[in-house]
């Protein structure tokens, strides 16, 4: 689950998304001592609703995905993107169903003010709610804090640093590890875009950590909503090979 930015309205907010993901990843064999990955090995296919609720300082979100997934994979992750794991030597099937559901809430600890950025003190709990191999069958923590500092008008600076507890398969032992990113966001009128360079560590033994740069667009949409369409652009051979997105934003 990804953790967005907190209103910053004073009071009760709402909001709500709908996001169309699509991901794949690097093969990954389980060695004695290591992992070795090479060629693309698992697809997945996510539709994930979700819905916020903010009062002052405090905002608590849901997201309930409905998965498909192709290839010898499962999915994990607390911060971020969601991860596909998995020995290549498991089910290469295709299967479909309930995903493992979020929670996540977020507090403002911080004001921005004349020089300070705003912070926000956040954390999330994956619940294996995903049934026929579609997740780990482990529950993820994630902890990060976030800041948002506006540079001129319709220009702000974000970026976070967080850590990941991940539970591991029966098959797999899997790294915990930190996360850190750092973006800039670009809003004219009803239009908007930016990027996001990612850092996240490998959660294989043995495998290099995961550098990504995140373009992304968000265009104005019916009803007062917004669009917003991104991409994954892997800066190492062994990050997510291709990622696309589009997220429905109320």
């Amino acid at each position: 689950m990804g953790i967005p930015e907190a209103s910053s309205k004073t009071g009760f907010d709402w909001g709500a998304s709908l996001g169309f993901d699509y991901i794949t990843s690097a093969k990954c064999s389980l060695l004695s001592t290591a992992v070795s990955c090479s060629s693309t090995g698992s697809s997945a296919f996510s539709i994930s609703p979700a819905v916020m609720a903010q009062f002052d300082r405090l905002r608590v979100e849901v997201t309930v995905p409905i998965v498909d997934i192709e290839g010898p994979g499962t999915l994990t992750g607390a911060l971020g993107p969601r991860t596909i794991v998995g020995e290549s030597a498991g089910p290469t099937n295709r299967r479909s169903g309930l995903g493992d559901i979020s929670v996540g809430a977020a507090v403002i600890i911080l004001r921005e003010g004349r020089i300070l950025p705003r912070l926000e003190l956040a954390g999330v709990v994956k619940v294996p709610t995903a049934a026929n191999g579609l997740g780990t069958g482990q529950t993820d923590y994630g902890a990060q804090v976030t800041f948002y500092r506006p540079l001129l008008t319709g220009i702000k600076t974000f970026g976070s640093l967080g850590y990941q507890r991940i539970g591991d398969p029966n098959t797999l032992r899997l790294h915990d590890g930190e996360r850190a990113t750092l973006g800039l966001d670009i809003n004219y009128s009803n239009w908007g875009g930016g990027a996001l360079l990612d850092y996240e560590k490998s959660l294989f033994p043995g495998v290099p950590n995961s550098f990504t740069v995140d373009p992304y667009v968000t265009l104005p949409f019916m009803f007062g909503t917004g669009l917003q369409v991104y991409t994954t652009i892997a800066l190492t051979r062994l990050s997510p090979n291709h990622e696309v997105g589009v997220r429905l934003v109320l």
